[in-house]
């Protein structure tokens, strides 16, 4: 029986009516669990305290059991009566295992690539300096022009160090195989500050919100939000990082690091 222009119409949108209906559905269940709208929480579990030096101004997890930290001494505390940064090595029960001068070099940010050490410092025109740092002599291996003026935080996420910029509200991804930066993305807030990479998902403090973000794919696409019960330190730069396992973050003027679960 040979079907009629009308039936053959009315099937024809049926069929393209049930695969908007299927693509907005499995669209959906693609996107659960991302969007500026979703909200997410942790719990505080213990503290690791840090060196008790002027401003912790970087650290990162150099191997499972080393920690390292920048520590940047006011004239007021420092033994010399001069502004000092020193480069502090220590282990996870807060024994110091090395301590070096970086005074004039140093200033914010360490992020370990699994080879080198990288750190940032101020340059006399105000810009700023992106260091890659042999670890065992730490001499200075190479130097590179870092963006903007503020770099703050630094992570690596298996492939790329990645810095904020408080100053223009964004992260800047440095390639070391070209010495380049070669992506910049927007963040959410205003003035990220704090940065690490979990293996999945980048999270970033930031100071003029007070929040602190999650961001998803290679695009470092905002995709969630951590409650304000949970992390609510508008005005204060929060470091991050994590150690493969767990997430620590430091609060603005203390010496230890918080370590969290996600919920």
């Amino acid at each position: 029986m040979k079907a009629s222009p009308n039936q053959i119409f009315s099937l024809t949108l049926f069929v393209v009516i049930s695969i908007l209906i299927t693509g907005t559905v499995l669209a959906a269940d693609n996107n659960a669990g991302y969007g500026p709208d979703v909200t997410l929480s942790f719990s505080r579990l213990d503290t690791l305290m840090l060196p008790a030096l002027g401003n912790i101004s970087g650290l990162t997890w150099m191997g499972p059991d080393t920690l390292v930290v920048l520590n940047d001494i006011p004239d007021s505390l420092s033994e010399s009566g001069d502004r000092e940064v020193r480069m502090t090595f220590q282990d996870r029960e807060g024994e110091i295992l090395r301590m070096e001068d970086f005074t004039g070099v140093l200033h914010r940010g360490l992020a370990w690539d699994g080879e080198f050490l990288f750190s940032c410092g101020d340059a006399d025109d105000g810009s700023s300096i992106l260091y890659r740092i042999e670890p065992d002599t730490l001499m200075v291996e190479e130097a590179f022009d870092a963006p903007g003026n503020r770099p703050s935080g630094m992570c690596y996420d298996g492939r790329f160090v990645w810095i904020t910029d408080r100053d223009t509200g964004r992260v800047d991804r440095f390639d070391n195989e070209v010495g380049e930066i070669t992506r910049s993305v927007v963040t959410p807030g205003f003035s990220p500050f704090g940065v690490t990479f979990d293996g999945k998902y980048m999270w970033i403090t930031d100071s003029g919100s007070g929040r602190l973000y999650r961001l998803t794919g290679a695009r470092r696409r905002w995709s969630a939000t951590v409650s304000t019960d949970s992390f609510m330190m508008r005005g204060e730069n929060v470091l991050l990082l994590h150690d493969g396992q767990s997430f620590w973050y430091v609060p603005e003027g203390e010496h230890f690091a918080v370590r969290i679960q996600m919920q």
